[in-house]
């Protein structure tokens, strides 16, 4: 995606592993995978999707060892990718679902004797308006109010926390809302947002990368020869920042 030109334009995508160091509110570079072609891809019977998850199944050892949450973009919140790194990774995932998401309240009545299944929803959440008896609020600052809930996710096919952020300015409610979910059902709110929007710092190391260490420069044409300068140039700023935030 090219914001200069407001559209999609053919070139190479690299997908990052980022680190966030959430007391000082930035990022360290891990590692730039390169996405593979189309026709890569499938020739490989692998989607994007796919792919992605499968840069953090290989690294899973690694990543335990820095945490135990996965902050992605709202695109990773899809059925196959959520369930492929929790069963196969142990992380849990913090991300976004879209503003029309397909969820359901938990029902916690008592069941009838009556034959059939027991009643498990008790009914669907409405984003715009939800239920504020149901979905509590568990955290405020000057800009946002959380509230937070465990629900089904049809989409997702799991019971999930949700997060519904609130945006105010002024004491005055935006109308602007995000609907921010973990897999951790015992995670605070206050922790999920937190630990979602401190993600956007991943965008700083590239755009360091490319204003200031040549990340888009690179002449190279093999694979292993970008993978080298990619990587370069993203651990030099990270470098930078690990001796800025080093204890004198």
């Amino acid at each position: 995606w090219s914001g200069t030109s407001g559209k999609a334009l053919k070139g190479l995508e690299i997908g990052g592993l980022a680190v966030i160091d959430i007391d000082n509110n930035t990022a360290m570079s891990l590692e730039a995978v390169q996405t593979p072609g189309s026709k890569e891809l499938k020739e490989r019977g692998m989607t994007l999707v796919d792919h992605y998850a499968a840069i953090i199944v290989e690294r899973r050892e690694r990543l335990r060892t820095l945490s135990d949450y996965l902050a992605v973009d709202g695109y990773f919140a899809k059925q196959g990718f959520v369930e492929t790194i929790t069963a196969q990774t142990g992380l849990h995932i913090i991300s976004k679902l879209r503003g029309d998401a397909n969820l359901q309240y938990l029902y916690h009545g008592e069941q009838t004797e009556q034959r059939g299944r027991p009643k498990k929803y008790d009914g669907k959440v409405d984003i715009k308006n939800i239920d504020k008896r149901r979905i509590r609020q568990e955290y405020e600052d000057e800009h946002s109010k959380v509230y937070c809930a465990i629900v089904w996710s049809a989409g997702l096919k799991r019971e999930i926390k949700i997060a519904y952020v609130e945006y105010w300015k002024d004491e005055i409610y935006t109308g602007q809302y995000a609907v921010l979910f973990s897999t951790d059902l015992n995670l605070k709110g206050e922790r999920i947002y937190l630990y979602y929007k401190s993600r956007f710092q991943i965008e700083f190391l590239y755009r360091d990368a490319k204003q200031h260490c040549g990340l888009n420069h690179c002449q190279g044409r093999s694979e292993n020869k970008l993978h080298f300068h990619f990587n370069a140039s993203l651990s030099t700023v990270s470098l930078a920042k690990a001796a800025y935030y080093r204890p004198a």
